[in-house]
């Protein structure tokens, strides 16, 4: 009963809004684009912000960078310095002293000279063909190694002996001390023979660890030196693995890489991949003046993100991720209480327009709501060739029901009326209250006169039944004038006028026990109602 009573109200307003799938109102628009604009802001702000902040934090370790290469050039160079010095003094006295030609004095002076400079792994005078002639490393009485027969320490050997003046060379893993040593030598000629000769003092490879350790070096920091022709002379920390692999060839990371593009640059910046650890890093790095050596000092980038974001991006982050998170649960909140009030103003519209196009007291349309109905409705009757019955019903003496059983019994009548209507109607059909005891009823699709029959039927039936208002019984009999569309008439208003007209001549005809008086329109019924006979006595 309910479904079928919902679904003849076919007039009644749909609600506006969400319901009816129209666009949300502009306010929310508005609010959407406001907050999605200050999280792209935000987001950008903060992007820019930790951009620059990372630049002024990359800048300022470059500067840290700097100071400690600088130093660690300072520090190697004074050492060499006092390395070369004191090379210097051990070669004068030895060409003083006539050492080729008295190997047993030139010995007892590289001894002592040993003795005094802990920081060298051995000391030796070698002729200018390669034959060692003295040295600390080799025990007395035994035989003096050939350097000339030594494959991988001959060439430097050579270059020295043919060059006078002093010489760093390469680490090499020592033959004679059995360990990696930084060979430091001077080359001088004899003054009887006036042929070359060549003192070295090799210093031992992790004499520079010492020179480190004397430095304010950071965790994570990386130090050391390189030669011009790219083989690391010493590193701190020294890395995990086999040393001849780190030592006995040249670099080619991206500080071999930078040297190689900028051979004249005294001081610069590098960054990627180096070669030892196998990891990205920022460097600096500075040459040593007077010697053929770069000092350097690096960094991985993962610990320079990682101190920065500590220091600079972890606690503005988390204030940006919960601003973010307030400011997302407080634009949901506010979204729904805008999804709410365009619910509440859909609701109150559609009160509004069920109370402009509908009968407060039945629910049923009123005249205003009507006519939109009645229009679509003689639309489809001409596009579907199919007839529309309309009636005009109206409640046979209803004032004398308010007189005798009161107002409130008139208006329960009129509500039972109205269900009845309904539900003698079919789904598609339509009733309407357009005065205090009249009703409109609208039948659609017709093939002939003849359908209307069995509607009329149902309506009988439906009112047959007895009315009650409270506890009492009440009898109701109604009158029923018919007009068709489009053969009475194709137009609206007429269309009303010629079923009103059938109905005052349905209250002049006798009841006859019936609940209902029915009248259709023909060529007999009077042009205007005579009121006269509107309810006529039984």
């Amino acid at each position: 009963m309910e479904k079928a009573r919902g679904a003849k109200r076919v007039a009644r307003a749909r609600p506006t809004g969400w319901r009816s799938g129209s666009p949300a109102g502009p306010h929310r628009y508005v609010l959407m684009l406001a907050y999605w604009f200050a999280v792209v802001a935000t987001l950008l702000f903060s992007t820019l912000y930790g951009w620059h902040s990372w630049q002024r934090y990359k800048e300022s370790g470059i500067d840290r960078l700097t100071l400690t290469t600088t130093l660690i050039a300072a520090a190697a160079r004074e050492d060499l310095d006092r390395e070369a010095s004191g090379l210097r003094f051990l070669a004068g006295r030895l060409r003083a002293m006539d050492a080729l030609h008295h190997p047993r004095r030139a010995r007892r002076l590289l001894r002592a000279y040993q003795e005094v400079s802990p920081e060298i792994a051995s000391a030796e005078l070698v002729r200018s063909d390669g034959q060692v002639v003295a040295s600390t490393a080799v025990p007395k009485g035994r035989p003096l190694p050939d350097f000339s027969k030594i494959p991988r320490i001959w060439p430097g050997v050579r270059r020295a002996l043919q060059h006078p003046g002093l010489h760093l060379h390469r680490p090499l893993h020592g033959p004679l001390v059995g360990h990696w040593v930084i060979g430091f030598s001077d080359t001088l000629v004899d003054r009887a023979s006036r042929t070359r000769f060549l003192v070295t003092t090799p210093m031992r490879f992790r004499n520079f660890e010492a020179l480190f350790a004397q430095l304010p070096l950071s965790t994570g920091l990386a130090v050391g030196i390189m030669r011009d022709d790219y083989y690391l002379e010493a590193r701190a920390p020294i890395p995990r693995g086999n040393l001849r692999t780190l030592l006995g060839r040249p670099q080619n990371g991206i500080l071999a890489q930078t040297l190689k593009r900028h051979p004249r640059t005294a001081q610069g910046v590098f960054s990627g991949w180096v070669s030892v650890d196998r990891e990205y890093r920022y460097g600096v790095f500075a040459r040593i003046s007077g010697y053929p050596l770069i000092a350097f000092a690096d960094v991985p980038r993962a610990l320079w993100v990682a101190r920065w974001w500590r220091s600079q991006a972890e606690i503005p982050l988390i204030f940006l991720v919960a601003a973010l998170v307030f400011s997302g649960f407080a634009y949901r909140q506010v979204q729904t209480l805008a999804i709410r009030w365009e619910v509440e103003a859909a609701r109150r519209a559609e009160l509004l327009e069920d109370l402009v196009t509908h009968d407060p007291l039945t629910g049923l349309l009123n005249r205003k709501g009507l006519y939109p109905v009645l229009k679509r409705m003689m639309a489809r009757s001409h596009r579907n060739a199919r007839l529309l019955a309309l009636g005009f019903l109206d409640v046979d003496d209803f004032k004398g029901i308010n007189d005798h059983y009161g107002h409130a019994a008139g208006d329960a009548v009129l509500k039972t009326l109205a269900q009845r209507l309904e539900a003698a109607l079919r789904g598609t059909d339509c009733v309407a209250r357009i005065g205090g005891d009249e009703f409109v009823l609208l039948i659609e699709g017709l093939r002939d006169k003849a359908e209307l029959a069995p509607i009329i039927d149902h309506l009988r039936s439906g009112l047959a039944m007895p009315f009650r208002a409270g506890r009492r019984e009440v009898s109701v009999r109604v009158s029923l004038g018919v007009s068709f569309f489009p053969t009475d008439t194709e137009g609206m208003e007429r269309l009303l006028d010629l079923a009103d007209r059938a109905m005052y001549a349905a209250k002049g005809q006798a009841h006859g026990g019936e609940p209902i008086r029915v009248r259709l329109h023909d060529q007999d019924v009077p042009a205007g109602p005579d009121r006269s006979k509107a309810d006529p006595p039984e």
